[in-house]
This record gives structure tokens, C-alpha cells and sequence, in this order.
């Protein structure tokens, strides 16, 4: 599985697949020029599959060259940080929107987050937002911040946050799992 993974990040950095014998040429140059270590395109092509009925056992100096190819210290650096290679980086979020020039003036939010965190904010109007309680965070009451987008269980971004004297800055709420967001009927 991280082998096929060091592959696909190859032909990234390499931005083509290696589909054809002079590609495997290309490449035991280029991991010469940039790693100072040569691998033969005949170990190339056997780690890539290309030659049909051989058995391959991928040596661990072709398995380091190549992950120092791709950014990291050798290949056993690649399996350790290569878990986030496989992570989805983008996507069509289904989870419920809030937009937050559709929250009245004076409406109250409740914002919670892992492990213990919550505050209760109210709306003051283009979409800036004021805290009135504030349970386990930097945060603090009388804090002002600006948000025009709120998603249920995805990290918060709180813009222009006004903390007790301190120059305007974003602070992140649920950075890891998300937030949970009640709005709240009555007004303050």
C-alpha cells in the first residue's frame, strides 16, 4: 500500500506517469541529478511493474532514493507522514450551512467544541458577533469577532477577534473535529 502511495507521489512530482521505457530513463537521471544516488531504470521498471513476469523485491536503498525524491529523509519518514497523503483535502460539505446575515440581530448562538469548550454568543449585526459567556477557551466575554460562514461539525474561523488588549487577530474553534452550533429563539 505506501509503496503504491510512493509511486503515485513520484508521478506527481514528476507530473506524468511512467508508462513508457524512456520515462524510467528519465527518471533514474532526474533521481541522480537530485538525490546524488543512482537507480537503474531496470529497477525502475521492476518496481513499477512494467517488466511483465518478474518477481519483484524492492531493495530498501530504492525504496529510500525515491522517498528522498519526493521530500522526505528516507522511506520509513514517507510511511510515517504519508497518512496525510491519503487524506481528502477537499469537498462538497453536506452538513448544515449557517449563514450568518440570515441570523437576526440580538439572536444568541451556543458554540461548542472538544474536549469542553463553549460560548454563547449574540448577533450585533454584519455578522459580527459579541461573547457573553465563555466556558474553557482563550476566549472571553465582551470578545467581538466577525464570521459570515458557520458549518456544523467543521472548524469555526472567528475574524477580527477583539481580545482584551490585544491587536485584532483569527482565532479557530474546533480546529480537529468541528463545532456544534445551536441557535438559539430567544434574544438578548
Amino acid at each position: 500500500m505506501k509503496k503504491n502511495l510512493l509511486k503515485q507521489e513520484v508521478e506527481r512530482t514528476l507530473g506524468h506517469s511512467l508508462t513508457v521505457a524512456h520515462d524510467f530513463e528519465q527518471l533514474s537521471h532526474l533521481l541522480l541529478t537530485h538525490t546524488r544516488e543512482r537507480l537503474s531504470p531496470t529497477t525502475l521498471k521492476r518496481f513499477w511493474g512494467y517488466l511483465k513476469n518478474e518477481e519483484v523485491q524492492t531493495r530498501s536503498h530504492t525504496l529510500d532514493v525515491l522517498a528522498r525524491f519526493v521530500g522526505y529523509k528516507n522511506y520509513s519518514d514517507f510511511c510515517t507522514q504519508s497518512d496525510r497523503l491519503s487524506e481528502v483535502q477537499s469537498g462538497i460539505k453536506a452538513e448544515e450551512r449557517i449563514d450568518t446575515e440570515s441570523i437576526r440581530r440580538g439572536q444568541r448562538l451556543v458554540i461548542t467544541w472538544r474536549p469542553d469548550r463553549r460560548i454563547i454568543v449574540r448577533h450585533t449585526g454584519n455578522s459580527q458577533f459579541e461573547i457573553i459567556e465563555a466556558e474553557n477557551t482563550k476566549l472571553s466575554i465582551g470578545d467581538t469577532f466577525r464570521c459570515h460562514l458557520m458549518i456544523q461539525h467543521e472548524p469555526l474561523y472567528l475574524d477580527e477577534v477583539i481580545h482584551i488588549g490585544q491587536p485584532p487577530m483569527v482565532y479557530v474553534a474546533g480546529q480537529k473535529d468541528g463545532v456544534v452550533i445551536e441557535v438559539c429563539d430567544g434574544f438578548i
